[in-house]
This record gives structure tokens, sequence and C-alpha cells, in this order.
């Protein structure tokens, strides 16, 4: 079961990007780009963040990374109550389209304002491993 203790374990001590380490599927097996972008806005962490300023120096998950599974614990539900994203070719196997694409908070939302309350910010696009990255960089940290 994936929990914030599994991952700081695998988290411990990497300078890699804390975006970086969530799309490693050696790490945690299938999370996405856009989920894992919507994930990290919620938790507010930001994408450029080493994976390891996520975990204490006993190797424990800090309060960050317990934030960010339960983000991603609920990015994942609500797409799946949504039916998945269809950007371009996903279906459900009815042959009916997801629509959480329309839920989006910062994914493929470059250069509109970020819509967490009273941040202000404009959501940025930026490129991780051949993989665009977006994210408020005013709220998250």
């Amino acid at each position: 079961m994936l929990d914030a203790d599994l991952l700081a374990a695998r988290f411990a001590g990497k300078a890699q990007p804390l975006k970086a380490a969530l799309l490693d599927q050696r790490n945690i097996a299938g999370l996405g780009n856009i989920y894992v972008c919507e994930a990290l806005w919620r938790a507010g962490l930001s994408p450029l963040k080493p994976a390891g300023a996520v975990v204490d120096a006993k190797g424990r998950p800090r309060k960050t990374l317990v934030l960010l599974m339960e983000a991603i614990r609920a990015v994942i539900a609500d797409a799946i109550a949504a039916g998945g994203s269809s950007l371009r070719d996903h279906i459900q196997t009815d042959g009916t389209l997801g629509y959480f694409q329309h839920s989006f908070s910062v994914y493929d939302r470059e250069g509109e304002p970020c819509r967490k309350p009273g941040c202000g910010g404009t959501v940025e696009r930026i490129v991780q491993a051949g993989r665009s990255t977006f994210y408020c960089p005013r709220c998250q940290k």
C-alpha cells in the first residue's frame, strides 16, 4: 500500500526534483504527468523541490510528504469519479469520454491565474525531463 513512510524511504537523500521522483515508476507505479502536476499543486509543493526535502534527517516523512500523499489520493479519486482525463485519445471501455480535464487546477493552464484562493499567482509551464510541468511558483514552494 502506498503511504508516506514508503515514499520517505525512497526519497531520502535524493536531490532529484520531486516531480521527476513521483513520475519514476520505480518509486510509485502508475502516476502520470497530469496527476502529478495536480497533486503537487494541491499540496503546495514545487515540482523543482528536491525529493529528499520532504524527508527528515531520520528518514521519516515530513508533514509536506503526508500532505502530498493525501493530495495524490484525492486527485486519483477525483479523476476516477470523473471518468479520467480525455485529452487526445483516452476513452472509457464503454466508449464515453472522461471529464476530469475540465477541473484541472494547473495542468495546461499556462498564463492563467492560480485557482488557489488568495494566491494571486500565475500558472507557469516549464519542461522537466522532456515533460511539461505546470505549477504556480507563488504558492508552490
